[in-house]
């Protein structure tokens, strides 16, 4: 899948590459929250020393940021954003690539989030990263 990146997303990708030092792979928005996915080992960079980059970049443009570190496995990338998951399994199923990610019952709710909103990011990152097409949580 091709990422396309409109001109407001690439200055937030820029700014946040000159703060951080870090190469961003992909930025997206989502409401008040900017999604950042940087190289592979270097989410700890990205956040700085006790969050201080990650704070300098939200105060910059006043909205919250969230960093999840890129793998080329899709099942070390799906650990990489949901951690708490316990068992990955990556199906082909009719033409389309689905992610299943099992968790316990007291991680559930945290992974979809009020009203689904959670689910919603973790499959756009999903489709946007390695073209998995759906997440189902068991």
């Amino acid at each position: 899948m091709t990422i396309e990146l409109n001109n407001k997303t690439i200055r937030l990708l820029t700014l946040f590459e000159n703060i951080t030092n870090v190469t961003v792979r992909d930025c997206f928005e989502n409401g008040k929250t900017v999604y950042f996915i940087v190289e592979e080992g270097k989410a700890g960079l990205a956040i700085g020393k006790g969050g201080n980059s990650i704070k300098h970049v939200e105060n910059i443009i006043g909205k919250n940021i969230k960093v999840y570190e890129y793998s080329p496995d899709s099942i070390n990338f799906i650990k990489n954003i949901i951690p708490m998951a316990k068992d990955i399994k990556i199906i082909e199923e009719n033409g389309k690539t689905i992610a299943e990610v099992k968790v316990s019952k007291l991680d559930r709710g945290y992974v979809i989030g009020r009203g689904g909103e959670k689910i919603k990011i973790y499959k756009e990152i999903l489709k946007r990263i390695h073209n998995i097409s759906d997440l189902k949580v068991k």
